[in-house]
């Protein structure tokens, strides 16, 4: 019974161990099996991978040709002046602008230009923002207040060698040029001075009827409230070239001394080669003045006339000048006409009358008399007691600056003188 009892026993052992042996090879199958599945599993390939990698080249296959521009860029061209260069026409051919021309090569003034020089050309993204800014102004006039360096204006008349008139946004301007000063030809107390109508008639072919661009220094204007400018006409500065040809000689008033070398080193240049002012005699006198000298007069006409002197005792009063270009802006109550008596007798002028050109523009002389040799201003509506005293009263100007005539009447009301201009 106890063998059969141990036997059991030793039965169940065995068959338990049967069992574990069995589970345990089911797990080490079943480890195995995912051993063979990893080992099995497909690996990438380089094949595979380099898909991924070969777009990298060409990307940077274009680096280089974006880099070849820069070299050329770098040669800078060089343009030798010759003789009757300007910077503009320079410019105009190499398709830059003046503005850029003159920052690449430091020329504050293109009258500077000497034959031979060297000019490097910009070019480059210079030459693109030049072109940018040379594009953006409007022709429209800028009024004088503004900040630009060079301001545009029309034109609208010359009145003598170093002065002009001009149109800025509707309204009218006097411009003084700086600087420069040109022989007289309007002075109320000075003859026409010579030279004078030959500076007058030069300034007109430069600037009369132009647009013409105008350059401030320091000051703003004068005494007389005329803008004081540089003035120019493309790349020639009026002032400047005045100078050159002799028909201006150099007026320095600092703090306005920007181009005052410049100038006498033309004035200079002028006076070695004895041109216009500088000439060692003087050959361009106006051509009405040697005639009247040399041809005898005709016999004593039996009225004389304004131009003429009467016989001796008799007086001679005539209109003998008409300031009509004032410097008192709008009204330009300053402007004059001016009476003198010419004869060898006093006059009393109650009763005579000076006529403006117009109707109803007339002045009546009171109870006065004129001396011998005296002059007397009848202004258009200031009172001058060193003149004489006399005035139209007038608001507004009378005198028109394109031409006008002034008549005078005796106490009869017979014309006596006429002066026109």
């Amino acid at each position: 019974m106890l063998i059969n009892v141990v036997g059991d026993k030793w039965g169940q052992c065995g068959r338990q161990n049967t069992k574990r042996k069995q589970h345990r090879m089911k797990k080490f199958g079943l480890l195995l099996s995912v051993l063979l599945l990893v080992s099995c599993a497909p690996t990438p390939t380089p094949m595979e991978v380099t898909p991924t990698a070969s777009p990298i080249p060409p990307t940077a296959t274009p680096i280089p040709p974006t880099l070849t521009p820069v070299p050329p860029t770098a040669t800078p061209v060089i343009y030798v002046v010759e003789a009757g260069d300007t910077l503009s026409a320079i410019a105009k051919e190499f398709g830059v602008t003046v503005e850029a021309l003159q920052e690449a090569n430091a020329i504050s003034d293109p009258r500077l230009l000497q034959v031979g020089q060297e000019l490097t050309i910009p070019e480059g993204e210079a030459v693109i923002t030049a072109t940018a800014t040379r594009a953006e102004p409007t022709p429209t006039p800028i009024p004088p207040s503004a900040t630009p360096p060079h301001v545009q204006a029309q034109v609208v008349r010359v009145i003598d060698g170093d002065t002009i008139e001009v149109s800025m946004g509707g309204e009218l301007y006097k411009v003084r040029y700086i600087g420069i000063d040109t022989p007289e030809t309007k002075h109320p107390e000075k003859p026409v001075e010579w030279m004078g109508q030959e500076a007058s008639t030069k300034n007109e072919g430069l600037v009369g009827g132009k647009i013409v661009e105008l350059e401030k220094d320091v000051s703003e204007t004068d005494r007389y409230g005329r803008l004081l400018r540089y003035v120019w006409v493309g790349d020639l500065m009026v002032n400047a070239e005045l100078v050159r040809l002799g028909y201006a000689a150099v007026s320095t008033y600092p703090p306005d001394v920007k181009y005052q070398d410049l100038f006498l080193r033309l004035q200079k240049e002028a006076r070695e080669a004895g041109v216009g002012l500088w000439a060692p005699t003087p050959t361009s006198l106006p051509p009405t003045q040697p005639p009247s000298v040399a041809i005898p007069l005709p016999p004593t006409p039996t009225q004389p006339t304004p131009t003429q002197p009467r016989p001796p005792g008799m007086g001679n009063v005539v209109i003998s000048y008409i300031f009509y270009d004032g410097v008192v802006m709008q009204v330009e109550s300053d402007e004059y006409a001016q009476i003198t008596n010419n004869g060898s007798a006093p006059v009393n002028l109650k009763g005579w009358r000076l006529n403006a050109g117009d109707p109803g523009q007339d002045f009546g002389f009171p109870d006065f008399v004129i001396e011998p040799g005296q002059s007397c201003r009848v202004y258009t509506n200031e009172h001058h007691p060193e003149s004489c005293g006399f005035s139209f009263g007038s608001g507004r100007a009378i005198w028109n600056n394109k031409g006008d005539c002034g008549y005078l009447y005796d106490a009869t009301g017979a014309m006596v003188s006429e002066y026109c201009y």
